[in-house]
């Protein structure tokens, strides 16, 4: 618009002097105009390319490569590049021409800031050739794989069987005598016992059939339950706080040995068994809030987990009503598991019914399960482990 308002200007001056020169600038400068919008450039040979790492970290800076090529005989003049992969926030670089069949690299840090599993994203070129009066755009979906998974802390201890359990704990395994790998000790000969699991040499010396007998470790179940609404702007956020909480209790009780069982809760119970720990962070890497069932939950946890499991609610104030969710909690605790709540305090990041989530909170307080409280600002390390 300035370019053309030259013109005119041009054109009333000469009007004005009776100029004949500053006629001849005004019909340059609309040429030029007329020129780059029906002359642009044509961007049609232009492919672009992504080099992504397959797997990276909620807040982790993570290289990404995009490269520029020519595939036509003319030379791409300077570009503007627009890099629009949901995984990373969105940028825009500047190419400088690039040669027939040429390419150009761009390779930064970006912070991956969106949980989820990325298969590609819009890269926009523009081109102001061959003027800079007029644009040219093409929006290609460039492929660009990507698992962004949860950011998770290492968690020295949390009390999946006692409070104080650390992995290094004994209290992590219930031991029973059986035919595990252990050596436990020697008793007498019983109806059905086998053969070999005789101890002759002992056996001569009593005088009567004694048996070697092994310790069987059965490793406590943990179910971890991940369900609510979000409050707040991920990452930062209520929803994205307790799935790093459940990223982080998922691996420490993998790491103490215990099997655990994933639920995830949005219009149905997704239920992941055993999982190893890739395969836990995969899946909450595409979990998503919405409304949810506590007890349709808790029920499927606790046929799941039995008596001897626990199970871990890492629930939000919000997409769910806080008595269904205590509700739930006594049902479970009567079937004789252990119960641990983790729940975000959602009015703190930024939804103004603080009053509402601390009495909610108080109530699940009042009974026998533990409750870890996570707030917006607070560390989750600190808030996990109630320290």
């Amino acid at each position: 618009m300035v370019v053309v308002g030259s013109g005119l200007l041009l054109m009333m001056a000469g009007g004005t002097a009776q100029a004949g020169w500053l006629f001849v600038l005004a019909a340059g400068v609309f040429a030029l105009v007329v020129t780059s919008f029906v002359f642009p450039h044509r961007l049609n040979q232009v492919r672009v390319s992504r080099e992504v790492p397959r797997r990276v970290r909620v807040g982790d800076d993570t290289p990404v490569v995009l490269s520029i090529t020519n595939e036509g005989r003319r030379t791409i003049p300077m570009l503007r590049i627009e890099d629009r992969l949901p995984a990373f926030p969105p940028v825009a670089v500047a190419s400088a021409s690039v040669p027939p069949t040429g390419a150009v690299f761009f390779e930064g840090m970006r912070p991956a800031y969106r949980r989820g599993d990325f298969d590609a994203g819009d890269v926009l070129v523009v081109s102001g050739a061959p003027f800079g009066l007029g644009r040219s755009r093409r929006s290609l979906r460039v492929e660009g794989r990507v698992t962004v998974v949860p950011r998770w802390v290492d968690l020295r201890s949390f009390p999946l069987l006692e409070p104080s359990s650390s992995p290094s704990d004994v209290l992590h395994q219930r031991a029973r005598t059986g035919a595990g790998e252990e050596y436990h000790g020697v008793r007498e000969y019983r109806p059905g016992d086998l053969k070999r699991s005789v101890h002759w040499r002992t056996s001569a010396r009593a005088g009567k059939l004694v048996v070697r007998e092994f310790e069987e470790h059965v490793l406590t179940r943990v179910a971890v339950i991940v369900g609510g609404s979000d409050t707040g702007e991920p990452p930062d956020s209520a929803f994205e706080s307790i799935v790093s909480a459940a990223a982080s209790i998922g691996l420490y009780a993998l790491r103490t040995g215990h099997p655990i069982e994933l639920f995830t809760c949005a219009s149905e119970v997704e239920r992941l068994s055993s999982p190893a720990d890739r395969d836990l962070l995969d899946r909450l890497a595409s979990v998503r809030a919405g409304a949810w069932d506590p007890m349709e939950a808790g029920t499927q946890a606790l046929r799941a987990v039995h008596r001897r499991g626990t199970v871990v609610f890492c629930a939000t104030c919000r997409g769910a009503s806080m008595d269904d969710l205590r509700a739930t909690i006594r049902a479970v605790q009567a079937a004789g598991v252990r119960v641990i709540v983790v729940v975000a305090r959602s009015s703190t990041w930024g939804d103004g019914v603080s009053g509402q989530d601390d009495a909610a909170i108080d109530r699940l307080r009042t009974g026998r399960a533990i409750v870890r409280v996570l707030s917006h600002g607070e560390e989750l390390e600190t808030c996990l482990q109630g320290s």
